[in-house]
């Protein structure tokens, strides 16, 4: 059971939390110029955390699948994906649509909850248009929804789909590096941005942990093609993003990774963030309709509150609606899933093994 992986969940929910109660402070509450941030801007990669966390959560799932004799179709692959983000993504979307409706002053702008524009945001596309969807935070979702359905397809088309996967973003990274190429492709550059070189990074964490010294020459030749991706991302854009937060978020994965490992008996506070990592998407997703009202609360109560206490409290109360949205929809909208797709209920050991980020 891989507690500490689900512990790092919670703590990348978290952090974005904090980086967008952070964001709108200065419209409740006065944050003088001088408030030290310490690197709190940074909170909002949290999201770099969770892709790391989905391409070794998906290797390590499907490799233990196959080690236990029940390898996994594309189709139930796919279907267990879906279960697990669809549902709870589309409830909020309509609660969003809904609250704009009743209190446009907050929620509304020109133009943002047409039908095209709920549409879109439901099918994972509204990239297509250039524009974030509308439960904010799921543009996030829409990579981890593209890389779902290539690993899928490509279970599909070819016997090893983890070199083909690896491969394929590899390529779609270094193409997006040609000059010109992101010009013509506008909106759709989308495809070929470095942010996908982060499920790389967490498959090749998972292959570490699963294979060690073990992994085959087919491994160590994705290791290779990673790492000359890398090389050319670094030559071309030291700076990005996948570069800064990624590389050093599969370095926490393949630690959190190994202490899970090594400690099989946890203690119970560890037992109690991994539950917290267990609504981690709830609390991802809750915090679009929320976070304006923790803070607007927290500042109402205290007007002079220090802009790190407001980001706390804000926080905790966000965390907070999160667990509770995972307990009264999240958990029965999976469990109606499970019964209507006609497959049994996994051990909570399986289902953390299956458990994706950031979402």
């Amino acid at each position: 059971m891989l507690v500490h992986i689900q512990i790092l969940r919670f703590l990348a929910a978290a952090a974005v939390v904090a980086f967008h109660v952070w964001g709108i402070a200065p419209d409740h509450i006065n944050v003088p110029a001088e408030t030290p941030t310490l690197g709190l801007w940074h909170f909002g990669h949290g999201v770099d955390l969770f892709f790391v966390i989905s391409g070794f959560i998906m290797y390590y799932a499907t490799q233990a699948a196959l080690a236990r004799g029940k390898p996994l179709t594309p189709s139930a692959f796919l279907r267990r994906r879906v279960e697990r983000i669809v549902p709870l993504y589309a409830a909020m979307i309509l609660i969003m649509t809904a609250l704009a409706m009743v209190l446009p002053a907050i929620f509304d702008a020109p133009g943002w909850y047409t039908l095209p524009h709920v549409l879109k945001s439901l099918a994972f596309v509204s990239f297509t248009s250039g524009e974030m969807p509308v439960v904010f935070v799921g543009w996030s979702l829409e990579y981890e929804m593209f890389f779902y359905l290539a690993l899928a397809l490509l279970m599909a088309l070819t016997q090893d789909a983890w070199r083909a996967v690896v491969v394929t973003f590899c390529s779609l990274v270094m193409i997006g590096k040609i000059p010109g190429v992101a010009e013509a492709l506008g909106p759709y550059t989308f495809f070929t941005d470095p942010l996908i070189l982060e499920f790389i990074y967490g498959i090749i964490a998972g292959i570490l942990f699963v294979d060690g010294v073990r992994a085959n020459r087919t491994h160590h030749a994705l290791l290779v093609a990673a790492a000359c991706t890398t090389i050319v991302l670094l030559a071309t854009d030291p700076a990005n993003r996948a570069l800064i937060y990624g590389l050093p978020s599969a370095a926490l994965v393949l630690i959190a990774a190994w202490i899970s490992r090594q400690r099989t008996q946890p203690s119970r506070l560890e037992h109690a963030c991994e539950r917290l990592g267990d609504a981690s998407f709830s609390i991802y997703l809750v915090q679009a309709p929320i976070v304006v009202f923790a803070a607007q609360g927290v500042a109402a109560l205290s007007p002079t509150i220090h802009p790190w206490s407001l980001v706390v409290l804000a926080s905790t109360l966000v965390i907070a609606a999160g667990v509770a949205l995972n307990i009264v929809l999240e958990r029965p909208l999976l469990a109606l899933c499970r019964h209507i797709g006609k497959r049994p209920s996994r051990t909570r050991e399986a289902a953390v093994e299956f458990a994706a980020s950031t979402r």
